[in-house]
């Protein structure tokens, strides 16, 4: 039995629970526009799961707690938009991620891209600043640029990125990282005035001014 976790994933890239072997694959709504706190489930057919919370017997038994229909609306008509940009090839969350590597790359030198050059997500960016900590970085940032050394879900630990780490990042290499994304609705003045930002930021840290 598998369980993907492919919150990240849904509505950025195509994704076969067939062709993948999937059993119950995970999804978040805010990752593609939803609204927060609403979720799913996928669960193939004849896959035995069983509830683990108790009361009501909504969601054919398995959770229960009246359901949030506006959210579930709102989570299928994401789902439909997200259907439909995929299919049409709309390359928009590439196109600024990518402006956004190219401006950081011709300012700052040493910059190293995390991650594999074209099989990634196409809407974040993780790249490692040299002899600047990613997080004093983003601290010095902060006025203009919301961003995070790692995912949202580990936002506040001081520990490196496991998942750098498992990559083969040297611990050096991981402590200066940041974990950049953009959005279907980023512009690209936007990606711009972030980039600024972030050259100022280092530039000031690097050269200890």
């Amino acid at each position: 039995m598998l369980h993907t976790d492919a919150v990240q994933a849904v509505g950025k890239v195509s994704v076969d629970v067939d062709a993948l072997g999937i059993d119950l694959m995970t999804v978040a709504g805010h990752k593609f526009q939803a609204s927060k706190g609403i979720g799913a489930l996928y669960v193939r057919q004849g896959t035995p799961i069983r509830q683990i919370l108790f009361g009501a017997g909504h969601e054919s038994g398995l959770r229960p707690g009246a359901e949030n229909v506006p959210a579930i609306i709102g989570l299928g008509v994401a789902a439909e938009l997200a259907i439909m940009r995929l299919a049409q090839g709309d390359n928009t969350l590439r196109g600024r991620r990518d402006q956004l590597h190219g401006l950081l790359s011709a300012a700052v030198p040493g910059l190293c891209l995390n991650g594999h050059p074209e099989c990634r997500l196409p809407n974040t960016l993780n790249v490692s600043f040299p002899s600047v900590s990613g997080k004093t970085l983003l601290d010095s940032a902060r006025d203009t640029v919301m961003a995070s050394v790692g995912s949202a879900c580990h936002e506040g630990e001081s520990a490196p990125s496991g998942v750098l780490g498992a990559m083969g990042l040297d611990t050096a290499r991981v402590l200066v990282a940041v974990h950049l994304s953009v959005g279907w609705n980023t512009t690209e003045e936007e990606v711009a005035t972030a980039a600024a930002a972030l050259v100022h930021a280092w530039r000031h840290l690097a050269d200890g001014s």
